[in-house]
């Protein structure tokens, strides 16, 4: 069955970025102690969030083409809101606090 392929609306944007802003405040308080951590941690493919963080990370990367992966995966949000302080309500609407602590 071939791929469909989705383009990233402004909702999508917002929750790419905003997980990759609490990937950067865990890292920088050493609660995990790398981006690659986190993804081999919990079974994520390194290279998919690698690329999609050059385009929606904390300083993304203007040079580099586009990612071609649109939006971070259900899993993804799941692990950063379950087994760390994220508030999955800041992740998905970017209202409140980014932590609930």
């Amino acid at each position: 069955m071939p791929r469909t392929i989705v383009s990233c609306s402004p909702i999508s944007e917002g929750v790419n970025r905003r997980f990759f802003q609490a990937l950067e405040y865990l890292v920088s308080r050493e609660v995990i102690p790398s981006y690659d951590a986190f993804y081999n941690m919990h079974e994520l493919s390194a290279p998919r969030y690698r690329e999609m963080r050059k385009t929606y990370g904390v300083t993304p990367n203007r040079e580099a083409s586009p990612s071609r992966y649109k939006n971070i995966e259900v899993e993804a949000l799941f692990y950063l809101t379950a087994r760390y302080s994220i508030s999955a309500r800041w992740l998905i609407t970017g209202a409140g606090k980014m932590t609930t602590k």
